[in-house]
């Protein structure tokens, strides 16, 4: 009895091996696009969130010029949501809102410069100026950004990463 090595018969399928090989690359590959993916979508957040309270801030600083009238921006629902009114409350009833994106919170405190006190919302003049406070935006993992609102003249700025006035 003699034996062909010459010819071996090809098998017709994947091994164990390959298999597994494949299965572990695509994991590796579809756990960095979910990473990547919730960064992504948490800096969104973060921007959604600031350019939400910018838009109050400028709805509300004009509302207090054309109303006549203080507004008063309140922080609600632990920090989740926005609303701005005309206080007291005028016949003509103008009032804003803005919920912040899902585990995003912000705070208003006192002045342009770290320590100072929490405070539950913001008075805005009937001439649209309103004091310095720092705005701080934050979600649940823990990142945080802070902003500066002159209130004499209702610029933003952002804070520098050691909290001193820029």
């Amino acid at each position: 009895m003699t034996t062909n090595f010459a010819n071996p018969q090809p098998h017709g399928g994947f091994t164990l091996v390959e298999m597994l090989a494949v299965v572990v690359l695509l994991g590796l590959t579809s756990s960095v696009a979910v990473v990547s993916l919730s960064r992504a979508d948490e800096a969104g957040a973060f921007q959604s969130a600031r350019w939400g309270f910018v838009n109050l801030m400028g709805q509300a600083r004009l509302a207090a010029q054309s109303e006549g009238g203080a507004v008063a921006i309140q922080l609600l629902d632990d920090g989740a949501r926005l609303t701005a009114q005309v206080t007291p409350a005028s016949q003509r009833g103008w009032a804003a809102s803005f919920d912040l994106p899902a585990s995003t919170s912000i705070r208003f405190f006192e002045g342009t410069t770290s320590g100072g006190r929490a405070l539950d919302g913001l008075l805005i003049d009937r001439t649209g100026r309103s004091a310095d406070v720092t705005v701080q935006i934050s979600n649940a993992s823990g990142r945080s950004a802070r902003w500066f609102v002159y209130g004499l003249t209702g610029e933003i700025s952002r804070a520098d990463l050691n909290g001193a006035e820029p």
